[in-house]
């Protein structure tokens, strides 16, 4: 498979070729200025992929502005609480990538205030051993949305009831898995249970960065832990839909909690200044 950064250069040279030879025939010379803004398309289309730390440096307004308007105003408000003996400069390492990251997801409250958060901690010297460039990394791996699941995710103490609804048929081995990483969120205000299809997709990807961890293998055994899988309305579905007297639904009874990766990230962000219990059935509404 060809290198698309390359084949862009090449066509860059390409053009500036064909402009070389157009001469002065009028004709040709149209065909040049033209091949020349292709050239300069390709040639914005490699900065933009090549050089992010734009947004940064001011090359977009909406950056701009929030920089010279509002960070002076966040990042004041998130280090105020620091004394003034343990106030530092951030490392290169971090800072940098964490303002790049910032530049984009400014409008984003959830992801904006864990940026903020890392930053402030970095500035504190008394956190040297809780602040890691990676943090950055995880934070840009983030979806907005889902950094308001993850928050409470982080922020709870205990292991917290999750599970796979299942379908087996009878007179077969084994069973199907319907939905997995089930989990009973509910709108903070109403209190009614919300449907979210990027569900599984986000749980995997909180895994995949080491920040929980799932299993089935063991469960929750509070005597009402897993009462609300039935009157979830995606289980509702699915027994409306496939459920007969030869296919049967089940759950499997599964917990998530978060790993001393996870801990470590979520104190550097801000996430863990008071370690709180948090109730597990809600998720903060849009």
């Amino acid at each position: 498979m060809e290198d698309p950064i390359k084949t862009a250069k090449d066509s860059i040279d390409l053009v500036s070729d064909l402009i070389k030879v157009a001469g002065d025939n009028p004709q040709v010379r149209e065909a040049g200025a033209n091949l020349g803004q292709a050239a300069l398309t390709i040639s914005k289309t490699i900065n933009n992929a090549l050089l992010p730390l734009a947004a940064v440096n001011f090359a977009f307004d909406k950056a701009r502005r929030y920089y010279s308007e509002h960070f002076q105003a966040d990042i004041t408000d998130k280090t105020k609480a620091i004394p003034l003996e343990h106030l530092t400069e951030p490392k290169a390492s971090l800072a940098g990538p964490a303002l790049q990251g910032l530049a984009f997801t400014h409008e984003e409250p959830n992801l904006k205030d864990m940026y903020l958060s890392l930053l402030a901690s970095a500035m504190d010297d008394r956190n040297s051993s809780i602040t890691h460039p990676a943090f950055v990394e995880i934070i840009k791996q983030l979806e907005g949305d889902e950094a308001r699941l993850l928050r409470i995710i982080l922020r709870t103490l205990s292991a917290l009831p999750i599970v796979e609804i299942r379908e087996a048929t009878s007179g077969q081995q084994g069973w199907r898995e319907l939905a997995r990483h089930l989990m009973d969120l509910r709108d903070t205000k109403t209190k009614e249970p919300v449907e979210n299809p990027n569900q599984a997709a986000m749980v995997d990807n909180w895994i995949r960065l080491g920040l929980v961890v799932v299993t089935y293998n063991k469960f929750l055994i509070g005597e009402n832990a897993y009462d609300w899988v039935e009157t979830r309305p995606e289980f509702a579905r699915f027994k409306a839909e496939r459920e007969t007297e030869s296919n049967k639904l089940s759950f499997q009874r599964g917990c998530i909690s978060r790993t001393a990766f996870g801990h470590k990230f979520a104190v550097a962000v801000g996430l863990l200044n008071e370690l709180i219990e948090v109730d597990a059935t809600e998720s903060p509404a849009d």
